[in-house]
């Protein structure tokens, strides 16, 4: 049996600001583009917001939470910014959330990773992993986390303790254009600190 390698640090980061990069993307695409609304009930926003939504809690996961305690959950490949990079955010106030904080892993897997039972005989039932209060609550939402992810970097760069390979610092160089263009939209701004 070969023993798995755990990823470095440089890698971590990459793939951290690779979620970072996507997410401003998403969030970009829904403050300007125009959306077309069919004769089904779907909008096609809804594409970007399931995709942003997928991406939110990703980074949700990685900035806010701490390992599991394999006592309590299995080990999981799991990284986290304060277990990893003892970098301790302070989450924000999200608007849209249930007393539970964030749509849980398993309403993400039913909803946008495989087809279950629930999914195929009652969609309307399984509630999608995305806020509540639409568009405007996920393009707040997504600057609350882009702005800590933001600092979780700029606390590793302080530390020199980054590493960033080419197509690292391009993600990030990318990021910081984005969310240039971001601070445009008002609600994007308002929450971006």
């Amino acid at each position: 049996m070969a023993i798995k390698k755990k990823a470095s640090n440089s890698e971590i980061l990459k793939q951290v600001l690779f979620e970072m990069l996507t997410l401003a993307y998403a969030i970009e695409l829904l403050t300007k583009n125009k959306w077309i609304k069919g004769t089904s009930h779907i909008d096609s926003s809804e594409v970007i917001q399931v995709a942003a939504a997928l991406k939110l809690r990703i980074l949700y996961d990685f900035l806010y939470n701490r390992k599991p305690d394999p006592k309590i959950e299995p080990a999981t490949d799991f990284f986290s910014a304060q277990d990893d990079f003892n970098v301790v955010l302070k989450k924000p106030a999200f608007s849209g959330l249930d007393p539970s904080g964030m749509f849980t892993r398993e309403s993400v897997n039913k909803y946008i990773v495989y087809f279950s039972e629930e999914r195929i005989t009652k969609p309307k039932e399984l509630a999608p992993p995305r806020f509540k209060g639409g568009t405007e609550n996920l393009i707040g939402n997504s600057a609350l986390i882009l702005a800590s992810g933001e600092k979780f970097i700029d606390a590793l760069a302080k530390s020199s303790f980054m590493n960033l390979n080419q197509e690292s610092e391009n993600y990030l160089k990318d990021f910081k254009q984005t969310v240039i263009r971001l601070k445009e939209n008002p609600n994007f701004m308002s929450k971006y600190k």
